[in-house]
């Protein structure tokens, strides 16, 4: 994994994307089309919709947190795992203090109640704990292109869900050998994910979900991840 990944920039611009990209200064200087903002609620949203069971859930690659929170209105348990342990930090801070501060802005998650507070910890998605447990819901947001097997963490999530979990993977698709050596592709995204997928799970949808991720307050990266929801036969 790159070392960018705790860059203060980098933890900065999550931080925006996570809890501020409904606010009006997110990107002052033209106003954003509806339905790009709020990416990590969007995300949970969508997994809580398809849920049945709702125990625990795991969000995979959770960044800085901001979905793990909105699963947490539904889930009795969430736990964040994320590579960076700077991401995991913020994480921890917002869970604990329900803020974090920067140098420029005070972050804070939603007001929304929750069943309890979600818990983060660093970690492998291609290499999880044998004590981790199981999951009734499965979140990995903008992780599959980023990781160096991704067969293999999908081979893993075998062993933390039952039947009837659910699994939302999103994805830009924008491979690259600086993170995935070209062999370990999945490409075309949704074919790979149905070859891996298709002998122990069900495909429920397929949807387009786009989002704006700002690089300072007159440049933001548009991007339209795929997303596939699925359950464990």
């Amino acid at each position: 994994m790159p070392d960018s990944y705790e860059s203060e920039t980098l933890l900065r611009q999550y931080l925006d994307f996570h809890y501020r990209s409904q606010e009006p200064d997110y990107l002052p200087h033209h106003p954003l089309p509806a339905g790009v903002v709020g990416y990590p609620e969007r995300c949970a949203a969508k997994l809580i919709g398809h849920s049945e069971h709702f125990g625990s859930a795991l969000d995979l690659g959770c960044a800085v947190g901001g979905s793990s929170f909105a699963l947490a209105r539904e889930f009795h348990q969430v736990l964040g795992i994320d590579f960076s342990a700077s991401f995991i930090r913020a994480a921890n801070q917002l869970a604990a203090k329900g803020q974090f501060r920067s140098s420029e802005h005070i972050y804070t998650p939603s007001s929304e109640p929750r069943k309890n507070p979600p818990r983060f910890q660093t970690g492998d998605a291609c290499h999880l704990p044998d004590d981790l447990g199981s999951f009734d819901a499965v979140l990995m947001a903008n992780l599959l292109c980023r990781l160096p097997d991704p067969a293999a963490c999908l081979e893993q999530l075998k062993k933390i869900t039952r039947p009837g979990s659910v699994l939302l993977f999103t994805t830009p698709c924008s491979w690259d050998e600086a993170f995935t050596p070209r062999d370990k592709w999945l490409w075309p995204t949704l074919e790979g994910l149905h070859q891996h997928l298709n002998p122990w799970c069900t495909n429920l949808e397929v949807l387009e979900m786009p989002f704006v991720l700002r690089d300072h307050e007159r440049r933001a990266q548009f991007t339209v991840a795929q997303a596939s929801v699925w359950k464990v036969s």
